[in-house]
């Protein structure tokens, strides 16, 4: 049990690296994957609630620490995996086809990043030069199109 949080807690400070070294960079219309949030869903199959909420908030803070959002990372995702921990954790015996894992996905980052937006435009953070629905929708697409990627790169493999 203590390796395999050991390695989970490994592979989300490396799925927070990624977006630091490339998904910052890999931008579609100012739009920004967020690798760290479809982590955050993979573990809501593996864990209890309660751990998956511990996750959410450290790997959103490390996020928060790397690229200073002011701690807005950590509660949209510890946010975020309250409410829908129960609808991710209802497929963990069953693997989801692409376009259930899609639609999920979609959700999720939609929901995440509508509490980002939220804290965000609350505390005055950040100024966007573009409409935040722009943001909200291509953001949320962008994240589900590389969660469905990573959801066929998987495979069945635990």
């Amino acid at each position: 049990m203590r390796n395999k949080l050991l390695k989970h807690i490994g592979i989300g400070i490396v799925f927070v690296l990624s977006q630091l070294l490339i998904f910052q960079y890999l931008t579609i219309y100012g739009t920004i994957a967020d690798p760290v949030l479809v982590f955050i869903l993979w573990t809501a199959l593996k864990y209890k609630r309660h751990e998956v909420l511990f996750f959410a908030a450290g790997l959103g803070f490390f996020q928060d620490a790397l690229f200073d959002s002011w701690g807005i990372n950590m509660f949209a995702k510890t946010i975020t995996m309250f409410l829908l921990y129960k609808i991710v954790s209802r497929n963990s015996e069953v693997r989801l086809i692409i376009w259930q894992a899609f639609v999920l996905i979609l959700g999720a980052a939609f929901l995440h990043n509508l509490f980002y937006l939220g804290f965000s435009s609350f505390l005055n953070v950040y100024e966007f030069s573009f409409s935040p629905i722009i943001l909200l929708i291509g953001s949320s697409l962008y994240t589900a199109l590389i969660g469905s990627i990573l959801h066929i790169l998987k495979g069945d493999a635990n």
